[in-house]
């Protein structure tokens, strides 16, 4: 092989043909390299067939005062608290004229494997400069790159489509022993990414070569890929051929849902569910199986089938977990049905799924938006959290004072006012306005003042609008002096009030013989 690399300027196009022209030529792409070749001449016969070396000298071009220092190899020129790492994928994405290599030495930087896996990390769309870099921290480690560098130098090159690289890459791989089924994965991944359909299935036809069975996993691993990419009747066509050879299992069926999912095939993927109860039967650790059906059908409005499936996956015994359960509450509440999100709260608690604060506070939203508004219901809720474990947060209590102020449940709402505060959460500024309207409204000014003193307290700072409901209300009962005072807090905090609401107090003071009142007023302005 090392003859070949060295003596061939494309010596990958001879692999790709082996791999994707040739199924059983495959014994010319996968030979080993040489084991007597030292450290160097090892690296060397992988980096000059990623990169030939050039059969021309190098234009010795003088720099110009501007390139003296370039920015991309200048540590100085990047902010001080940018990661070296960052700094040099950088370099590897933009790399100056001096080459990558020179520019690396002049950073004199120490190479650990822990730093060139953050460096790859950070260097995808680097190409071919990735190889150099990975070439440069080789030689300064003495061939110590870790299993982790070589499967991100792997996926770095398949995502840039450098299938030619990536192959030589993996080869060393192999006679390193650092191959796993997580290079396998990327392969696939990036393959089927590509568009290259045909050459995923035929790395998989492959891999006993490089010591890994073609078993149930690795076949996973191909409709993982298959499957993310919407590909998913390439996948169930290739599972239909591999049967025989290999029996799918739980997982198999899991990514063939989560597919038909992706692409919104219901048809196909009820044909799917029923090949997997059939084959597998019900079992009860396959929840994502369970979860991916029953969301498609729930986001493609098909509640009732959903909840028909449910059903038979209580008797059985088997059921989606609570993100399931978490997200369709959402879903039925977004969709204002509120008949069959009750229904499915009282699905919950007879199977004995225990809500999460998630779905705690989407069924008081459900609740707090119906008419009447479920106060008891509510109540009760508040106190089953806390005895599951769960405690309600910000939404939670600005969700049932939302709902409270809508339904004009004055005392309610001050009562849930007083628990939330007292529990260090404040009210969000739309609420704080709707509540003092509420209770002004209500006749209730001294709790409306309570709300106005607790938000200039918690530095909310009021607006026009809210500013404006107080002092006009106090206008027209002809509390003229209360008028003033929070007209004099607003514009300390820099609210310009309503032109109709400053015609209001100037009319309002004139009546009561306090024209110099508002004239200190417009000077505070």
């Amino acid at each position: 092989m090392e003859a070949s690399l060295h003596n061939n300027p494309n010596p990958s196009s001879k692999m790709e043909a082996s791999l994707h022209n040739n199924p059983n030529a495959s014994s010319k792409m996968e030979a080993p390299l040489q084991s007597n070749l030292d450290p160097l001449s090892y690296y060397s016969s992988l980096w000059n067939s990623m990169v030939p070396p050039s059969t021309k000298p190098a234009l010795q071009t003088p720099p110009s005062p501007r390139a003296l220092k370039e920015p991309s190899m200048d540590p100085s020129q990047y902010p001080r608290t940018m990661p070296i790492e960052m700094v040099v994928s950088n370099i590897l994405k933009n790399p100056p004229r001096m080459g990558v290599e020179n520019a690396l030495n002049e950073l004199r930087l120490g190479v650990s494997v822990q730093f060139v896996e953050d460096v790859l990390k950070l260097s995808y769309g680097a190409g071919i400069d990735a190889i150099k870099f990975f070439r440069w921290s080789g030689l300064k480690l003495g061939r110590k790159h870790s299993p982790l560098a070589f499967n991100l130098l792997v996926d770095l090159l398949g995502k840039e489509k450098l299938f030619e690289a990536m192959w030589d890459c993996i080869k060393v791989m192999k006679n390193e022993g650092f191959m796993s089924m997580e290079t396998f994965s990327s392969v696939f991944g990036n393959y089927v990414q590509a568009g290259k359909v045909e050459e995923a299935r035929m790395t998989f036809e492959v891999m006993e070569q490089y010591g890994f069975q073609q078993d149930v996993v690795a076949l996973n691993c191909l409709l993982s890929a298959l499957c993310r990419h919407k590909q998913v009747k390439a996948a169930v066509e290739f599972l239909d051929k591999m049967k025989a050879r290999i029996a799918p299992d739980a997982d198999t069926y899991a990514l063939l849902l989560e597919g038909w999912e992706i692409v919104g095939d219901v048809t196909n993927a009820r044909i799917t569910f029923g090949e997997m109860v059939s084959r597998i039967g019900w079992l009860p650790n396959n929840t994502a199986a369970y979860n991916a059906f029953l969301s498609m059908l729930v986001n493609g409005s098909r509640f009732e089938e959903a909840s028909r499936y449910l059903f038979t996956m209580s008797n059985r015994k088997c059921l989606p977990d609570l993100a399931f359960f978490r997200n369709t509450l959402q879903i039925l509440y977004q969709r204002k049905n509120t008949k069959d999100a009750y229904g499915l709260w009282e699905f919950m608690r007879q199977n004995g799924i225990v809500p999460d604060l998630p779905a705690y506070n989407t069924i008081i939203a459900v609740s707090c938006s119906v008419i009447p508004i479920q106060v008891d219901f509510v109540d009760r809720l508040l106190d089953e959290m806390v005895l599951n474990g769960v405690f309600p947060d910000f939404k939670t209590y600005n969700t049932i004072f939302e709902g409270l102020i809508a339904a004009r449940k004055v005392e309610e709402a001050s009562s849930i006012f007083r628990e939330m505060t007292k529990n260090e959460f404040c009210p969000l500024y739309a609420n704080y306005v709707m509540a003092i309207k509420m209770y002004l409204e209500a006749d209730d000014p001294e709790m409306a003042v309570t709300m106005w003193k607790h938000m200039i307290q918690k530095a909310i700072f009021p607006k026009s609008d809210c500013a404006a409901i107080l002092i006009d209300w106090f206008c027209d009962l002809g509390r003229v002096s209360e008028a003033v005072k929070y007209s004099m807090e607003a514009t300390a905090r820099g609210v310009q009030l309503p032109v109709e609401t400053t015609t209001k107090l100037k009319k309002a003071l004139s009546q009561a013989g306090k024209q110099d009142a508002y004239a200190q007023l417009e000077k505070k302005k």
